[in-house]
């Protein structure tokens, strides 16, 4: 015979514990039982679990029992351990504008407990005493931040919260892909300098953003791989046209290996702190069609911000932008099951969705026709999650930057939120070289959504993009925003968005798959930290 080892047999009803008892342990066998009497390991009287000792093809013919819901070696023979869950308590859960390397990301705090506390606000008591513990961290989930580079040797993304034990990000060699995604050869991916140089968004925006989602005391998913693949135009060193980007993650999704520890491959996860959009002159306008109706220009800043243009410095209008090509490659790529959260933008503006009122209005310039409440690529593409900011006041109100609208799936914590740069004034307490920085914008509140879903990722590995909808959706909070109603130029009114605030679910660790044309430009999603300047076509 061959090896006996122990394993544990679920059945799917205690109704069915008793015959099949007797089956197993005497000479009566059924159609899947051994044809002999079987060992009991350990008798568990209230469950539906009891050790046996079987083969490895006895324990297969019995997987094929009606009956039964799973029949696994124990946990310590997959090499399985438990491991404590992170508890973190600090004095200094800030909402202030103010950066001290004390003060932690008042986002984990505000969602992990899912209810707002009295008085707490950047214009009340900035400051909070609190406690979270999340017994997921994202381990063996790839989180694939789609940014500014950030430094690997950050004590942010060390393994331990000390900064020691090495570092979790893996500078990966996306040009490897080169002969699928441009027909090229291979080629050697570039990621440094760190430092910013870039006209629209320096390499502090990645890093922040990556802390956010996987920091060791200022993140989520604090034991979750980190990858980083720079999407801006610029100085940026490799030169890659932002219409790759998506292709290139698809291949290492698709190419990747097995992970030998849980014997499939890692998920993939993207956070999309960036938007396309356009900066067009005030006097460039020549006619606006609005709800229907088309009305000329000349026009002034204020007529332009009542049909929704409201985002502007006096000279410019600073709109959101799509751009269907980057769109279908986020529809393939989700259908390839990778999962991507992207921000909202920041122009203080509505985001329609197909057939809503203001879906279908355009404006006519200079630089050609354009749609202006449709959102930004790739935020607003295909069912990416999209994610608008919540303010720091007391009243969380929505923050007066972010876009809104039906489009918008959920708001989470994105004003004031402490994490890791690679330059800065306030440095990180474990190594001087290093800093943080508080900065505010749906940059901010995307990584939360999309650190809080890498520690789901943990639990459940075959979540599609359309079950972390579902998850987002079943956990959030509701009606926990102050809305007001003034419309496009109330910065605060939601504008039909759902009041739906993001919170945070405490799941049991289980195996297996528990659950069930114009001038354009490319930015980060923070608001009012970066220049916008127009890149020509």
């Amino acid at each position: 015979m061959s090896e006996l080892k122990e394993y544990v047999v679920t059945l799917n009803k205690y109704e069915d514990l008793d015959q099949f008892y007797t089956e197993m342990e005497t000479s009566s066998s059924g159609s899947y039982t051994p044809s002999r009497v079987v060992d009991c390991a350990v008798r568990r009287e209230i469950s539906r679990n009891t050790h046996y000792m079987l083969t490895d093809e006895e324990a297969g013919n019995l997987r094929i029992d009606t009956r039964v819901l799973a029949v696994e070696l124990t946990p310590t023979a997959l090499g399985m351990r438990p491991r404590p869950s992170y508890s973190q308590t600090s004095s200094y859960w800030s909402k202030s504008s103010l950066a001290t390397n004390s003060h932690k990301n008042w986002g984990i705090l505000r969602v992990f407990e899912g209810v707002q506390r009295s008085r707490w606000g950047s214009n009340d008591i900035s400051a909070q005493t609190g406690t979270v513990t999340i017994n997921a961290e994202g381990r063996n989930v790839d989180v694939v931040v789609i940014d500014g580079h950030f430094n690997p040797s950050h004590p942010e993304y060390a393994v331990n919260s000390d900064g020691t034990g090495g570092s979790r990000v893996n500078q990966y060699n996306w040009f490897i892909h080169n002969p699928q995604v441009t027909g090229q050869p291979a080629g050697t991916y570039v990621y440094t300098p760190y430092t910013g140089t870039d006209t629209e968004a320096d390499n502090n925006h990645g890093a922040h953003v990556a802390g956010t989602i996987a920091g060791n005391t200022q993140g989520w998913a604090r034991c979750a791989n980190l990858y980083n693949l720079y999407p801006y135009s610029g100085t940026n060193p490799n030169n890659i046209d932002t219409l790759y980007i998506m292709d290139y993650v698809r291949e290492f999704h698709r190419t990747k290996s097995i992970n030998p520890e849980t014997n499939r491959k890692n998920p993939t996860i993207t956070n999309n702190s960036w938007a396309f959009g356009y900066t067009i002159p005030i006097s460039s306008f020549i006619s606006v069609r609005w709800r229907g109706t088309t009305y000329s220009g000349p026009f002034t800043q204020s007529q332009l911000g009542g049909y929704g243009l409201v985002y502007s410095d006096g000279t410019d209008i600073y709109t959101s932008a799509t751009y269907p090509a980057l769109d279908a490659d986020v529809v393939d790529a989700i259908a390839d099951g990778i999962i991507f959260v992207g921000a909202a933008s920041n122009e203080s503006a509505k985001i329609d969705v197909l057939g809503g009122t203001d879906y279908n209005n355009y404006f006519y310039s200079s630089y050609g026709i354009d749609y202006y409440h449709r959102g930004a690529s790739p935020g607003r593409a295909g069912n990416v999650i999209c994610v608008g900011a919540v303010s720091a006041i007391v009243n969380e109100s929505k923050a007066t930057f972010s876009n809104c609208g039906p489009r918008v799936d959920i708001f989470a914590p994105g004003y004031n939120v402490i994490s890791s740069v690679n330059s800065g004034t306030v440095t990180d307490s474990r190594n001087s070289s290093y800093y943080l920085a508080k900065y505010s914008g749906t940059s901010m509140a995307s990584p939360q959504v999309c650190g809080m879903l890498a520690c789901a990722l943990e639990i459940y590995p075959n979540l599609t993009q359309e079950k972390a909808i579902q998850y987002l959706l079943q956990t959030a909070k509701l009606n926990q925003m102050t809305n007001t109603s003034g419309g496009y130029q109330d910065y605060t009114d939601l504008q039909g968005a759902p009041n739906r605030y993001l919170a945070f679910r405490q799941e049991r660790p289980v195996q297996g798959n528990a659950f069930p044309k114009v001038n354009y430009f490319v930015r980060p999603t923070s608001g009012a930290v970066y220049p916008r300047t127009r890149i020509r076509r």
